[in-house]
């Protein structure tokens, strides 16, 4: 069993608690729907722009936006990776609502819907040949990680021990647990190409299944865009058995994160004061919500869809949807069963 080594430093402590501090009064921010969707939908585009700029990534924010929805067909490698990031992003939603544990055929699965149409062979295929992380110089070839297993057999049961670690029962908080799973899917390295925002999705998935929402109203990759050599350092610091550097960096991060989620929270609330405090507020319950990010997350539903993302039964999805219709936040088209609803377009969107 996997049996990561770190110190309970006062850096990481007081980083829990502020996390916890933070993210307990973001939790309780009343915000209308149409704000929560635009707060999601933002921070998708803006994890998708963050983790794949990470890697090299050369487009704006606003190229990432005009392609993850404006439909735009993918030509380029760089527009690839970001419809593809934005893509496993709303998979890991709906894979979270269901509660899917992580496993080498899920991780697998991901990487072949990450890597599809960047990558000819290999896809969803761990390694079977040495792979190393660095660069050449004129003068040299630079080895800044060298991964520890080099065969798919010896990868597949690093992965397996990792994941038993993580689901095992045991009174290590969820958020560290979440920053020693990143570094050591790392670590291991299981792909020739794709690791590192693998890494951040999966990182971003466990937290979502540990019922922190995580690009719903905060994201990861941005604190780590800011300085990526940094970022790779303090990670690979890890790579020397100790994780408390790593840790402490990935708090700090997460810490960053909400600090600026709130931020935006309240620049939304100053600039449309009027609409969060005036008639035009309308109230949903928590399965109401999550009805209306399963629909910004397939653009289009049908009663079908919801049964099958929240298990319920059609009556019960039916009503749901209706109600929300009711309320002005959906439209249905269609009178049949093949009816199928999207979300009511504002004056302001």
């Amino acid at each position: 069993m996997l049996d990561p080594k770190f110190t309970y430093t006062p850096k990481i402590v007081n980083e829990l608690s502020q996390i916890e501090r933070l993210y307990g009064q973001l939790m309780t921010e009343e915000l209308i729907p149409s704000l929560t969707l635009k707060l999601s939908q933002e921070n998708q585009i803006l994890a998708t722009h963050y983790s794949t700029s990470i890697e090299g990534n050369p487009l704006s924010p606003k190229e990432v936006t005009n392609i993850v929805l404006n439909d735009k067909i993918p030509v380029t490698k760089s527009e690839k990776e970001v419809k593809n990031y934005f893509a496993v992003l709303n998979r890991i939603f709906i894979l979270s609502k269901k509660n899917t544990p992580i496993s080498n055929d899920l991780i697998k699965s991901l990487h072949h819907q990450l890597m599809e149409g960047i990558e000819e062979k290999d896809l969803g295929k761990f390694r079977n040949s040495p792979v190393f992380v660095g660069h050449k110089t004129k003068l040299e070839i630079v080895v800044k990680h060298n991964p520890p297993y080099h065969t798919e057999k010896e990868i597949t049961k690093a992965l397996s021990l990792l994941i038993s670690w993580l689901y095992q029962n045991d009174d290590l908080h969820p958020l560290l647990k979440a920053g020693i799973f990143h570094h050591q899917f790392a670590y291991v390295h299981p792909f020739f190409d794709g690791n590192g925002r693998l890494a951040r999705i999966l990182t971003a998935y466990y937290l979502l299944i540990r019922q922190y929402e995580v690009v719903k109203f905060f994201i990861l990759d941005d604190y780590y865009d800011i300085d990526r050599q940094l970022y790779s350092d303090k990670l690979h610091s890890a790579d020397k058995k100790d994780e408390t550097v790593w840790l402490e960096y990935f708090l700090e991060g997460i810490v960053y994160s909400l600090q600026a989620a709130m931020s935006r929270i309240n620049e939304y609330k100053k600039s449309n004061f009027e609409e969060i405090t005036g008639e035009k507020r309308v109230l949903v319950t928590t399965r109401e919500e999550e009805v209306l990010n399963i629909v910004i997350d397939k653009k289009a539903v049908k009663t079908s869809d919801i049964q099958d993302v929240l298990s319920v039964s059609r009556q019960q999805a039916h009503a749901l949807l209706s109600s929300l219709v009711k309320k002005g936040l959906l439209k249905k088209y269609g009178s049949t069963k093949k009816s199928y609803y999207k979300l009511q377009k504002t004056s302001k969107s």
